[in-house]
C-alpha cells in the first residue's frame, strides 16, 4: 500500500497513517460468536489453566531441590532461550505450511514434555539437568507454535474482529493465571509437584480434540508458498521501516525483559522474604492476574483504534505499580500492589497486540508475529538471570525494582525517539522534492500504477 502525504506539522506519537478503523462495537466478547472461534479460545482456556499450574509448580520444585534464585532464574530463561536463538524461523514455518496441522503437532510435543516431567518427579529422579533440557524443549516447540497460535486467530474471525479476538486471546491467558496458580498451590501443598505436571499433560488432550472439529474458511486458507531464502529476516525488515511499529515493539521487548520475571521475584517473595510458601505464592499469582484481567477487559472494550500512546502509558504505569510493590512492607500490601501493577501490564499488552495485528500485512504475518514472540519473550534468557542474579545477591526487592525502573525509563526514551524521528519526517523540516513520475509497485498479491505522494512510503 501507499501512504497518504505526511502532514506539513510533526506528528504525534499517536499518530498512524495506517491505522485500523475503530470497532464496531464496545462488546469485548464479540468473537465468540464465531462457532470455530469459541472453540478454539475455550479448548485453550483449559491448557491455559494447565500450563500456568506447571510453570508454578517447575519454579517451586526448582526452588525447594536448590534454594537459589539464580537456578529458578536459569530454569526460566531456558524455556524462552529458543525464542532468541531461532525465533524468527517459527515465524517463517507460520506462513509457509497449514497453521492447524502445526498447531496440532506442537500441542503433541508439549504433551510429551509434560509426560516426561511427570514421569521423572513421581519416579524421584528428576535431576536439574533434565529439568534444564526439558525446558529448551518447551521452548524449541513455542517458537514454532505462538506464531502460527496467533496468526491463525485471523483465518477464525477475519480482519474485523482481529482487536477483539486479540484481546479474548491475552483474557484467556490472565483467567489461567488467575485460577492455574492458586489450584497449583493447593495441589503442591496436599499431593505434590508430581500431579500439577500430570494434570497439564492431560490438557492438551482437550486442545488437540477442538483442534480437530475446526475447520478454517476456504477463502482464508490458500496463501503463496512462502520462499526460503531471506524468509527469516522478513519480518525484521518489515518492523525496521516502520517507526511506530518498531517502537511499539522496542518498548514491549525490554518492559518483558527486565520488568516481567514474576516466575523469579514471585517465588522468592514467597520462599525468602514473607515466607508464605507455595499457598502464599499461589494467591500472589492470582492478585497479579486480577489486574490483568480488568486491564485486559477494560482495553478490548475500548472503541478506539490502537495507539503508541497508550503502549507507553501501559508501560509507565506498569513499572510505577512494580516499584511500589517491591517496597510493600509486608504480605497484604504486596498483593494489593501486584493488581495495579497487572492492569498497567495488561494495558500495555493488549495494546500491542491489537496494534501489531491491525497493522500487518497478511503475506509476512506470520513472520512479524515471531518477531513479536521473539521481543516479548526472547529476553527471558536474558532478564530472567539477570535479574535471578541480582536478587540473589542484592535481594529480591532489588531485583524487583531495577527491573521496574528500567521498564518506565525505556518506556520515555522511546517515545522520545519515535518524537523525534517522526519531527525529522515532517514536511516542514524537509526540502521539497521535485514531482515524481507514476511508478509500478510490485506486492505479493498484485501490481499497481501510482503516482507516489511527496514523502510518502511505500510498504510491501
Amino acid at each position: 500500500m501507499t501512504h497518504a502525504p505526511a502532514p506539513t506539522t510533526p506528528q504525534p506519537l499517536d499518530g498512524g497513517t495506517s491505522a485500523a478503523p475503530a470497532s464496531s462495537t464496545r462488546n469485548p466478547f464479540a468473537a465468540l460468536a464465531v462457532r470455530d472461534y469459541r472453540i478454539y479460545l475455550l479448548t485453550g482456556l483449559i491448557s491455559n489453566i494447565g500450563t500456568a499450574m506447571q510453570l508454578i509448580g517447575l519454579d517451586w520444585f526448582v526452588l525447594t531441590r536448590t534454594h537459589s534464585g539464580t537456578a529458578v532464574g536459569w530454569t526460566t530463561g531456558l524455556q524462552f532461550a529458543p525464542v532468541l536463538l531461532f525465533g524468527l524461523w517459527g515465524g517463517v514455518l507460520s506462513d509457509r505450511y497449514n497453521r492447524r496441522v502445526l498447531l496440532l503437532t506442537a500441542q503433541t510435543l508439549y504433551a510429551v514434555q509434560g509426560v516426561i516431567l511427570s514421569i521423572a518427579v513421581f519416579s524421584g529422579h528428576a535431576p536439574l539437568w533434565l529439568i534444564y533440557f526439558l525446558s529448551f524443549g518447551l521452548g524449541c516447540v513455542f517458537t514454532v507454535e505462538n506464531p502460527a497460535r496467533l496468526s491463525f486467530v485471523t483465518e477464525l474471525v477475519g480482519s474485523a474482529l482481529i482487536p477483539n479476538a486479540a484481546g479474548l486471546n491475552i483474557l484467556s491467558l490472565n483467567v489461567a493465571r488467575l485460577v492455574g496458580p492458586a489450584i497449583a498451590g493447593m495441589l503442591i501443598a496436599a499431593v505434590g509437584t508430581g500431579w500439577v505436571f500430570a494434570i497439564n499433560t492431560a490438557s492438551f488432550a482437550v486442545v488437540i480434540a477442538g483442534l480437530a472439529v475446526i475447520r478454517p474458511g476456504p477463502a482464508a486458507t490458500p496463501r503463496a508458498r512462502t520462499p526460503w531464502k531471506g524468509a527469516g529476516t522478513a519480518g525484521l525488515r518489515y518492523v525496521a521501516a516502520r517507526p511506530r511499529l518498531l517502537a511499539v515493539l522496542a518498548i514491549f521487548g525490554l518492559v518483558m525483559t527486565f520488568g516481567v520475571n514474576f516466575p523469579i521475584t514471585l517465588t522468592l517473595f514467597a520462599g525468602q522474604v514473607y515466607r508464605v510458601g507455595s499457598d502464599g505464592l499461589g494467591f500472589m499469582s492470582t492478585a497479579l492476574a486480577i489486574g490483568t484481567i480488568a486491564g485486559t477487559l477494560a482495553a478490548s472494550s475500548q472503541r478506539a483504534a490502537p495507539r503508541v500512546g497508550k503502549v507507553v502509558v501501559g508501560a509507565v504505569l506498569f513499572g510505577v505499580a512494580e516499584t511500589a510493590a517491591a517496597l510493600a512492607p509486608n504480605y497484604l500490601v504486596f498483593l494489593a500492589l501486584l493488581v495495579p501493577a497487572g492492569y498497567g501490564l495488561m494495558v500495555l499488552n493488549t495494546a500491542v497486540s491489537a496494534y501489531v495485528q491491525t497493522e500487518v500485512d497478511e503475506a509476512v504475518r506470520g513472520r512479524v508475529m515471531s518477531v513479536y514472540t521473539v521481543v516479548a519473550m526472547g529476553g527471558t534468557p536474558i532478564g530472567g538471570p539477570v535479574i535471578g542474579w541480582i536478587s540473589q545477591h542484592g535481594g529480591v526487592r532489588w531485583g524487583m525494582g531495577i527491573g521496574a525502573a528500567a521498564s518506565i525509563a525505556f518506556a520515555g526514551l522511546i517515545a522520545l525517539w519515535l518524537a523525534h524521528r517522526l519531527a525529522e519526517r515532517s514536511p516542514a523540516t524537509a526540502p521539497r522534492p521535485q514531482a515524481l513520475p507514476p511508478v509500478t509497485i510490485a506486492s505479493p498479491h498484485k501490481c499497481r500504477t501510482v503516482v507516489p505522494a511527496p514523502n510518502s512510503e511505500c510498504e510491501a
